[in-house]
């Protein structure tokens, strides 16, 4: 039974050997092996579809100018808030000791 096992085994290993190595050699198989090449090269560097560091610093400056841009808003926004505030203290109270 165990020899069975093992010859099936060998006679399935060794089709499927031949068939990666045809499809590999064929067009199609030399475009997924550029493909495989190219996304690990994107993941060595760092990033999924950024090819050069240089891609990576940039996107990374635009990210950042972006939230820069951002926060200034926001505090524009409260300050213009706080200078439209309708907040009014009487001196009595403020004169409390």
């Amino acid at each position: 039974m165990k020899n069975n096992q093992f010859i099936i085994g060998l006679a399935l290993g060794c089709a499927s050997g031949y068939f990666a190595s045809k499809y590999l050699t064929s067009e199609s198989g030399q475009k997924l092996i550029e493909n495989i090449k190219t996304i690990r090269g994107d993941f060595n560097n760092g990033g999924v579809g950024l090819n050069t560091n240089s891609d990576l610093v940039n996107a990374f400056n635009d990210k950042t100018d972006a939230l820069k841009d951002h926060m200034s808003s926001t505090v524009d926004k409260i300050k213009d808030d706080e200078d439209s505030s309708d907040i009014v203290f009487n001196e009595d109270d403020l004169n409390e000791d």
